[in-house]
């Protein structure tokens, strides 16, 4: 799954390198109902929104696991922590944890790279207009999936038998 983070991350990174060769000077930055664009930016201000977003995510979807074995046990929120937290299960749950949050990253990024490429689109039509259902598609897509992931996250953190 690591691999796969940081595949779609570089993807992520490319997408806003071509684009920064691709767009006009001024960009819709953001779209309300419609797929009307209601603010602008220089398209260098866009890469930098957009690395300023995805850099920290990185850093943080490719250390998760060891990040909360090093954090206070009293910020640590997850199922059966105490089980976890023992001493004997660390290991297990780096390894677990870890796998979770690099999957959430990975779809994450493909969301991200999604919108990069509908904004990039957009910025290009004339008129400058996003294009909505498909958006909105891959964003209930999104939402659906956080539940799945949720279960997923208590599933794998059960206290084994």
């Amino acid at each position: 799954m690591r691999k796969f983070l940081i595949l779609t991350f570089i993807a992520n990174l490319l997408l806003i390198l071509a684009s920064l060769w691709i767009l006009p000077d001024q960009v819709a930055i953001h779209f309300h109902g419609g797929g009307t664009p209601d603010a602008w930016a220089s398209k260098w201000v866009n890469a930098i929104i957009f690395m300023a977003i995805q850099i920290p995510l990185f850093l943080l979807f490719i250390s998760a696991g060891r990040l909360t074995l090093k954090m206070p046990v009293s910020w640590i929120s997850l199922p059966n922590k105490e089980f976890w937290l023992k001493l004997e299960n660390r290991a297990e749950l780096e390894t677990r944890f870890s796998t979770l949050m690099e999957e959430f990253g990975v779809v994450l990024f493909l969301l991200l790279f999604i919108v990069g490429l509908l904004a990039l689109e957009a910025n290009l039509s004339d008129p400058v207009r996003l294009n909505e259902p498909l958006f909105l598609s891959f964003f209930i897509g999104f939402v659906l999936y956080v539940p799945y992931w949720l279960v997923k996250l208590f599933r794998r953190l059960k206290v084994p038998r």
